[in-house]
């Protein structure tokens, strides 16, 4: 396994074990990835790749075994603790007003907007409506 790759794990298990989501190893983290910034969006890339494998997977049961309300689901999804990992949610989220980190999270935000057509509201952000029109769902089983 890679050097990233373990110092992440023992980072992440630190943060579950003590209930705090604070970074540890701070030197071990700027040697290894170069800098904070770094890491956090190395942490950001893990949750992005399990958010959209989950996503993933509640697309492909469209039709068959779809949930009530696919907005719902997807907004639920993207705000699930345990993607990605114990304590890496809560890690991201405890450094979400990092500027490379806002700027990934709404990336993010924009791509499920504009090919779910599905807003997931920014933290501490009230539901808004949005002022263009809804994408197309294009998938099978789509309203």
């Amino acid at each position: 396994m890679s050097p990233k790759f373990l110092l992440i794990r023992e980072v992440l298990a630190e943060a579950a074990r003590n209930g705090r989501p604070e970074i540890t190893r701070r030197g071990d983290v700027e040697a290894t990835f170069g800098s904070v910034e770094a890491f956090l969006l190395a942490l950001h890339q893990r949750w992005r790749t399990a958010l959209l494998a989950r996503l993933d997977a509640l697309l492909e049961n469209i039709g068959d075994d779809s949930p009530a309300d696919f907005d719902a689901a997807v907004v639920a999804t993207w705000n699930d603790p345990t993607t990605g990992g114990r304590g890496l949610r809560a890690l991201l989220d405890a450094h979400a007003d990092h500027p490379a980190l806002a700027a990934a999270q709404e990336r993010d935000r924009l791509l499920l907007r504009r090919t779910l057509g599905v807003e997931v509201p920014s933290p501490g952000s009230r539901p808004r409506v949005v002022a263009h029109a809804p994408a197309k769902r294009w998938w099978r089983g789509a309203a």
